[in-house]
């Protein structure tokens, strides 16, 4: 049985939306992505073993950052495919947008709420956990949120359980962690989640090797509390 849970979260795409004066082309990214990966305390051997296989036959010592279209994506993800399929308490889901056509809360100016990049990630965040939850209850009493968004600061920290904490949908975690993705494996292996769905997002098919990933479009899908 499971004693503690751990969700490690990352965004590809950034939470900004900004055209260009003259010819109104957007300047920031086209999409907004934001993934979760939940593991229980026993998969992490699991995960660890992969990884450190993966590193040792490809020769990547160094952070991975892995484009999608790359054969090393597939053989880093999807053996993860397999241990979260065969019931290993490994899963993912994302949520993302397409910003062009997004008309909800923090993003663009104007509006009920204006754009505030802080806001938009801790938004997005918390329907992502929302989403998540829904499909992949906690298999313990307790659960650490690990972010790979180490430019928090305490007080923003604070506000973010806080914000959590009042959504009766989402249980409060009982630790939030900011740590760099270069010495935390569960936090790379998200971030090649998130970023293989920004393929997603401009119309492309799932890759196989994300088919055990929990998707949600929430450009048109607004939410009536904010």
């Amino acid at each position: 049985m499971a004693r503690h849970d751990y969700i490690f979260v990352d965004e590809s795409g950034d939470a900004a939306f900004t055209l260009d004066p003259v010819s109104g082309e957007l300047l920031s990214s086209g999409y907004y992505v934001a993934a979760a990966l939940h593991l229980c305390d026993d998969a992490f051997r699991d995960l660890n073993r992969h990884v450190a296989a993966f590193r040792y036959y490809s020769g990547l010592n160094r952070e991975l950052k892995i484009p999608a279209q790359k054969e090393e994506f597939s053989r880093l993800l999807d053996p993860i495919r397999a241990l979260s399929e065969g019931g290993r308490n490994i899963w993912a889901s994302v949520v993302y947008v397409d910003k062009l056509r997004y008309n909800g809360s923090y993003l663009k100016p104007g509006g009920k709420r204006p754009a505030s990049p802080v806001r938009f990630r801790n938004y997005m965040l918390r329907r992502l956990l929302e989403h998540h939850f829904q499909s992949y209850p906690l298999q313990s009493a307790q659960y650490d949120l690990v972010l790979d968004r180490v430019e928090l600061t305490e007080g923003e920290t604070a506000n973010l359980k806080q914000y959590i904490s009042g959504n009766r949908n989402i249980p409060t975690p009982t630790h939030i962690t900011h740590a760099s993705s270069i010495y935390v494996e569960g936090l790379q292996v998200v971030h090649h989640i998130a970023n293989g769905y920004k393929d997603v997002v401009d119309g492309d098919r799932v890759p196989a090797e994300l088919s055990f990933v929990n998707p949600r479009d929430l450009t048109t899908h607004q939410y009536v509390r904010g």
